[in-house]
């Protein structure tokens, strides 16, 4: 395998704080180059010095293998879809689209272009994770009767685009893909219904605490998500057998830090413990490896649409 070459789009505190460490200690891909409108910001996440000002001829470049985008949401899916007409392949940062009907477009076009095209809701690539997903999904638990799950912070200032319902803002979108998903791929996605949300809005107009319930089967899930809760996060899933549960606080964002996964069955409590990893690192080998025809864990595009129409419904109902 060659090494991968990485052109980011964006500069901004993801990519400079996440892709970029990430990337910088992997022996699978390299930061090979940075298009944003701010020069100086781009040099400081390209070790190459590689740096274009617009989007276009980063796309154009011969050498750039994958592109990762970290723009506000609302840019996400005309950009995406430029790269990969391109002929790039594309890790996006969540959400891929505003909706499904954008999210359907940009797998067409993934598919048209035979490039690959990735969700990147990291946490989805860490051990623990993946571990009560199978612990789940193994049966050990028994009928699966309730999952709850949580995620929030707080302390944005009113400037954030977080904030800014013209480019996509909000917490459902922010936080949504990590606690309010969780149920589902814990599942294997089963139909939803009766769904059933409720929403704070922020005097800026977004979605700032949105508790969004619904049932799987006789599965019944409640979630909550907030930017005005101070921090906290859990995980947990109620079985007719036992339970499994996330300790700490770091549920859906666990990154060089150990983690636990606490399992009940029949009255037996057992704590599997996780060593320090960074799972942005684990995703982004994972994405480059999978593009040069390898067979590494990425998340199905299948997923994505099922989260996103999941949004669509909720959003609705909220009549944002």
């Amino acid at each position: 395998m060659t090494t991968f070459k990485w052109g980011f789009v964006g500069a901004g505190m993801i990519a400079k704080k996440a892709l970029y460490p990430a990337i910088s200690r992997s022996n699978v891909g390299e930061i090979y180059a940075v298009a944003s409108r701010d020069a100086d910001r781009a040099m400081t996440i390209s070790p190459t010095g590689k740096i274009y000002t617009d989007y276009d001829s980063l796309f154009a470049d011969p050498l750039v293998d994958g592109v990762y985008i970290s723009l506000p949401n609302a840019f996400h899916l005309p950009v995406a879809i430029k790269a990969m007409k391109a002929g790039k392949h594309v890790l996006c940062e969540k959400p891929l689209g505003m909706n499904a009907a954008e999210v359907q477009e940009a797998i067409a076009v993934s598919e048209a272009a035979g490039v690959l095209f990735v969700e990147a809701s990291w946490n989805r690539w860490h051990p623990r994770t993946q571990r009560i997903q199978e612990v789940v999904q193994s049966g050990q638990l028994g009928a699966i009767k309730r999952i709850r799950s949580c995620f929030t912070y707080d302390g944005l200032d009113g400037g954030n685009i977080r904030l800014d319902p013209t480019i996509g803002g909000g917490i459902l979108y922010d936080l949504g893909p990590y606690s309010t998903v969780a149920p589902l791929w814990l599942l294997d996605f089963p139909v939803v219904s009766d769904l059933a949300v409720q929403s704070v809005r922020h005097p800026g107009g977004v979605d700032e605490t949105t508790r969004v319930n619904y049932t799987l089967g006789n599965t019944l899930c409640e979630t909550v998500t907030s930017c005005n809760i101070p921090e906290t996060s859990w995980l947990i899933v109620e079985g007719e057998k036992g339970a499994a549960r996330m300790l700490g606080h770091n549920v859906f964002n666990s990154r060089h830090a150990e983690s636990k996964l606490e399992i009940t069955v029949g009255g037996k409590v057992t704590v599997e413990e996780f060593g320090p990893v960074d799972p942005y690192q684990i995703m982004a080998d994972n994405f480059a490896r999978r593009a040069q025809g390898g067979s590494d864990w990425v998340m199905p595009l299948t997923e994505s649409l099922r989260f996103a129409q999941l949004f669509d419904a909720a959003f609705a109902q909220i009549k944002r």
